[in-house]
């Protein structure tokens, strides 16, 4: 009996040391695998032709992704998560969690004329150089159309923000006195899959797992499974039965129903009533840009064919939630809400390197399209005019 037992404690000994070496030996892998750039997907990138006409060569290309896989996410009240700082080459986020923008005409922050722009990764601009995200291409723009205005463009992009969280931001900086002269949203993607991830509409993305972390001080049971998940052993196993039964190293997800987009458009919709509200008691204008994606592009290149297919259990919600926010009474009439989601209609070029996020070219696309409908308030605003609106509106208020 003793000696049965005895062996039963080594064999025990003997698989958890192997458990522990491999857990160890994978985590080595997996963190210069992920933080590389020097992987399948970056080489499919370079490979589809997204920056053949800007100046980057493939070295740069590699390190602008590979800072995308060593950023990192700090705890914040109300949103979640935030950026934490970070200073890239290529990506540079402040202590503050803003991604920096190229401000060409910015002389003094303090009066200038501010235009914030919020949105998810793809307002972020993940995948482009700091001087060439959505904001940093309006930027541009706004200097070379206006040289002598004042003007500062602010960068709130974070990746999986939902229109809802974006909200929450522009309320903060309000209470802060913080206060805009025009405010963007670029939003649709992630207000789609939030509701696919969830099976619910105005959820934020990832709730799954704040849910399961929830309170998990107080169960050991949550604290064991999450040391599962979170394993490199479990990765490894997850990732191989992913490779072996579908012939991919990521997860294949299913459609969810069609009743599902009434849902998530009328959430967008009342989201951008608050806004609009909050539009009325500050003085600014909100500019509401519903953005393209996969499924929205005419001509896909043969890569974007390939997103397409691989991710095409979105398609549906896509279409039929962007058709029912179009027909939306408000928003036809609301001269701020703009379509957009047909900007890359007349290239076949490649725009995309997923199904959603797009290169520098698309990039300074989008904010071609934007420009136009700021532009008549920057002809007219300067910060005197606009400060003098701002303040008559408030004592009106108070009064």
């Amino acid at each position: 009996m003793k000696s049965k037992l005895k062996f039963a404690y080594i064999l025990f000994r003997n698989v958890l040391i192997i458990l522990l070496l491999l857990e160890i030996g994978l985590g080595i892998f997996y963190r210069y695998h992920d933080e590389s750039g020097i992987d399948e997907n970056t080489e499919r990138i370079i490979a589809s032709g997204l920056y053949e006409t800007d100046d980057l060569d493939n070295e740069a290309i590699k390190e602008i992704y590979r800072e995308l896989r060593e950023q990192d996410m700090q705890w914040e009240p109300y949103l979640h998560y935030r950026f934490k700082a970070m200073n890239g080459k290529h990506n540079t986020i402040y202590e503050n969690g803003h991604r920096k923008t190229a401000n060409p005409n910015l002389k003094d922050s303090a009066t200038a004329i501010k235009i914030f722009c919020f949105g998810g990764s793809t307002m972020y601009s993940s995948g482009s150089r700091d001087e060439h995200t959505i904001p940093s291409e309006l930027a541009t723009l706004i200097h070379t159309n206006f040289p002598n205005k004042n003007v500062e463009v602010t960068n709130f992009g974070c990746h999986g923000y939902t229109r809802a969280t974006e909200n929450i931001q522009l309320q903060r900086e309000l209470v802060k006195n913080n206060i805009p002269d025009i405010v963007i949203f670029y939003d649709g993607v992630n207000e789609v899959i939030s509701a696919h991830q969830n099976n619910e509409a105005g959820t934020p993305t990832n709730a799954y797992n704040r849910k399961k972390e929830f309170k998990i001080a107080h169960s050991y049971k949550k604290r064991i499974l999450l040391m599962i998940y979170s394993s490199n052993l479990y990765r490894f196993i997850t990732t191989m039965q992913r490779r072996l039964f579908t012939n991919s190293a990521y997860k294949q997800l299913s459609a969810r129903s069609d009743a599902l987009a009434p849902s998530i458009a009328e959430n967008y919709l009342g989201l951008v009533k608050i806004s609009k509200s909050l539009e009325n008691e500050y003085g600014f204008t909100v500019f509401n840009f519903v953005q393209p994606n996969i499924y929205s592009k005419k001509y896909l290149s043969e890569t974007e064919q390939e997103y397409f297919k691989s991710h095409q259990y979105y398609e549906n919600l896509y279409k039929l939630s962007y058709e029912a926010v179009r027909k939306d009474s408000l928003m036809i009439k609301d001269t701020t809400f703009v379509d957009i989601s047909n900007v890359f209609d007349n290239t076949e070029k490649t725009i995309y390197f997923d199904f959603c996020h797009t290169g520098e070219v698309g990039n300074k696309l989008v904010a071609n399209k934007i420009f136009p409908h700021i532009k008549p308030l920057l002809e007219t605003k300067t910060k005197d005019t606009v400060t003098e609106s701002k303040t008559e509106q408030l004592t009106e208020t108070n009064n």
